[in-house]
């Protein structure tokens, strides 16, 4: 717990669910695009949102469990991981049919796809 979360424990104030849902304040932010991208990046890494991101980043306590979840973009890589798997598999099957050249060709590029996508999904392969 960070020291505000710690002044915050001393005062009888903790971020219970309850508590989180009663926010009443607003405070508005201005950012440039480039600013505004980086905030979007850097929450979607963290599995939060720019809001719990920003809380978290500001006030030094823990992000709330409800806004740790995985942003679109690492579900749809993760799918299609899952589907280029299953092409490959497909492609093998049936890959005495086919141009040993052309074969080749394609397992190295679904290979170089595939390493791609666990990349971005931080995994390795």
């Amino acid at each position: 717990m960070g020291r505000v979360g710690l002044a915050l424990k001393e005062k009888g104030m903790t971020a219970s669910g309850s508590e989180n849902r009663q926010r009443k304040v607003k405070r508005t932010v201005r950012f440039t695009p480039l600013e505004d991208a980086l905030l979007v990046t850097f929450a979607e890494q963290a599995g939060l949102t720019p809001a719990s991101y920003l809380r978290k980043a500001a006030l030094d306590m823990p992000a709330p469990r409800a806004g740790r979840r995985p942003s679109l973009d690492r579900k749809i890589a993760a799918q299609l991981l899952g589907r280029l798997g299953e092409t490959a598999t497909a492609f093998r099957a049936a890959a005495h049919f086919a141009d040993a050249a052309a074969v080749e060709t394609t397992m190295n590029d679904l290979a170089e796809y595939r390493l791609v996508l666990f990349e971005a999904l931080g995994r390795a392969p």
